[in-house]
């Protein structure tokens, strides 16, 4: 600050002060209210699901997850049919956690790996072949 030698400049100090308190003041609560707004139980659940939507890796997990399990039903449906007993409907439903877990478990490895869309439909025949 500079000196202040005439009751002038006193006042002019003490109105630049008293500005820039209001200034400061406005600011301070504006950011209150907005971070009181950021809290709300609302708005936090918002912003998470957005996120979490946005990211591609949710994205690919999901769709992986759908691919299993839809595999897993389909698989399930053509072996055991509709009018099937108890011990085929329970193999039927074994065979279906069964194809759901190694279409996750090789999506997971392919995205580890690095192969290419359809990598694992080419080991498949690849390894039927040799």
């Amino acid at each position: 600050m500079k000196k202040i030698h005439k009751a002038e400049e006193l006042k002019n100090a003490i109105l630049e002060l008293e500005a820039k308190k209001i200034v400061t003041e406005d600011a301070l609560k504006r950011q209150f209210h907005e971070t009181i707004e950021t809290f709300k139980p609302s708005n936090i659940l918002k912003n998470t699901v957005s996120e979490v939507a946005a990211s591609p890796q949710f994205k690919h997990n999901l769709l992986n997850l759908a691919l299993g399990l839809g595999a897993g039903y389909l698989t399930n449906k053509i072996a055991v049919g509709r009018k099937a007993g108890l011990f085929a409907r329970t193999l039927g439903t074994a065979l279906q956690f069964g194809v759901t877990s190694l279409v996750a478990k090789n999506k997971a490895n392919e995205e580890n790996v690095g192969y290419k869309k359809g990598g694992l439909l080419k080991r498949i025949f690849s390894r039927s072949t040799t």
